[in-house]
């Protein structure tokens, strides 16, 4: 069997401005976000990773070193794991881009999977980008167990793909801050998803 547990990275120094669509810049973790991966990488000391695999954004790789330290492993930085590109949206809170880009946003929003923000990355496109990286992953680490710390939007395509769900049901999938999820791979079988979005072990 092979076990990825897929993990949202912790808090980021811009939580408290609201601004939503943070995409691919890079924000560092801030304090409580620090002290959450912390309690995620003592969690999981038990769960015996053969690998641990970060999107190339700070947060991330702050977060999945806290994980790899406790099995004696370097993170694999993997930019196809990155989140999804929100274009001029970046930065800005939902209040903004409703008033500044209020065609472009009820677009989006009437059809998540074809429409970008401006300038931004089309949903079909980046769980393309991000479901060929996650399969790769898989397969390198056949009957071993790994796992990929990523963002919301990231593991969100992630599920998305595996229930065979469409995207515009995306964000019906809870994903907190330095949550887990875990799925199973059995030889010819579906992947089976045993968890989503814990967070219980604070």
């Amino acid at each position: 069997m092979t076990r990825v547990f897929l993990i949202r990275h912790g808090e980021t120094t811009d939580e408290e401005t609201g601004r939503v669509f943070k995409g691919v810049t890079d924000i560092p973790l801030s304090e409580k976000g620090l002290t959450r991966m912390k309690k995620a990488g003592e969690y999981l000391s038990s769960a015996k990773l053969d690998a641990v695999y970060t999107s190339a954004l700070s947060r991330c790789i702050t977060s999945g070193t806290f994980i790899a330290s406790h099995h004696g492993l370097d993170v694999n930085v993997e930019p196809q794991l990155n989140e999804v590109h929100f274009g001029a949206w970046e930065g800005q809170t939902f209040e903004e881009i409703k008033r500044y880009y209020p065609d472009e946003l009820k677009a989006w929003l009437a059809d998540l999977e074809n429409e970008s923000p401006p300038n931004g990355e089309v949903l079909v496109d980046a769980q393309k980008r991000v479901v060929g990286a996650f399969e790769g992953i898989v397969d390198r680490h056949n009957g071993e167990n790994c796992a990929i710390v990523a963002h919301a939007g990231t593991l969100r395509l992630i599920l998305c793909h595996l229930l065979e769900l469409r995207l515009s049901n995306m964000f019906r999938i809870g994903q907190s801050y330095g949550c887990i999820n875990i799925v199973d791979f059995h030889k010819d079988l579906n992947p089976v998803i045993s968890l989503i979005n814990f967070s219980m072990y604070l």
